[in-house]
């Protein structure tokens, strides 16, 4: 799917999701032979918990931080969990 229709199917600005690539808290999805975006269907997963996690206050680099795991087939459980995390504020919240 083009990025307007992930904007749409996400309720987010394209605008937005080019910013959250450039940061990358989204990948690089694949180019289209004309060069446009072409996104498969994890992307709107994919932002459903950026959006999520932003709304329980966690910071974008947290995010990326967090999503990192998930790429390196890792769970980021101990991580947040973790004293020595930026996310140890979480053990209150998932205790």
């Amino acid at each position: 799917m083009r990025i307007g229709e992930l904007g749409q199917v996400a309720g987010i600005n394209p605008k937005t999701i080019r910013y959250y690539e450039s940061i990358g808290v989204l990948p690089e999805p694949a180019r289209t032979g004309s060069g446009y975006r072409d996104y498969d269907e994890s992307f709107p997963d994919r932002l459903m918990f950026i959006r999520t996690a932003q709304r329980l206050g966690i910071t974008l680099d947290e995010i990326r931080e967090i999503l990192s795991f998930r790429e390196r087939g890792e769970t980021p459980c101990a991580y947040v969990r973790g004293g020595s995390s930026p996310f140890a504020w979480c053990n209150a919240v998932v205790a």
